[in-house]
């Protein structure tokens, strides 16, 4: 990732736990401080609510995984770029929005 590399999560137990914080500090890994509960920082969130949404609203029932994995190949190759760019450029505003609501609830 490089040494101006910031890791971030959304403050999970299992990104918390004593063992992760271990290694990422014995990796040199540094974190980004991260306020509890803010889901709307994290655009990775709302790229899993959009790909499954349009799953479930395209698809057939699932049959099995192997379903489940093409279904969801075929639905993220055609949501990346669009999505994707859309929450990469909300970011300024959301932390804007998450900053002026000291942490709490934003429209995101």
């Amino acid at each position: 990732m490089g040494p101006q590399a910031v890791y971030q999560d959304d403050n999970a137990r299992p990104h918390r736990a004593r063992v992760v914080n271990d290694f990422l500090q014995q990796s040199g890994v540094n974190r980004m401080e991260w306020p509890a509960c803010s889901p709307d920082l994290n655009p990775i969130e709302n790229l899993w609510d959009e790909l499954d949404r349009k799953v479930r609203s395209n698809h057939s029932p699932l049959r099995d995984v192997q379903h489940l994995y093409q279904m969801l190949q075929a639905e993220r190759q055609a949501l990346l770029h669009r999505i994707f760019t859309i929450l990469v450029n909300s970011m300024g505003s959301r932390c804007v929005e998450c900053q002026n609501s000291q942490g709490g609830y934003t429209h995101y």
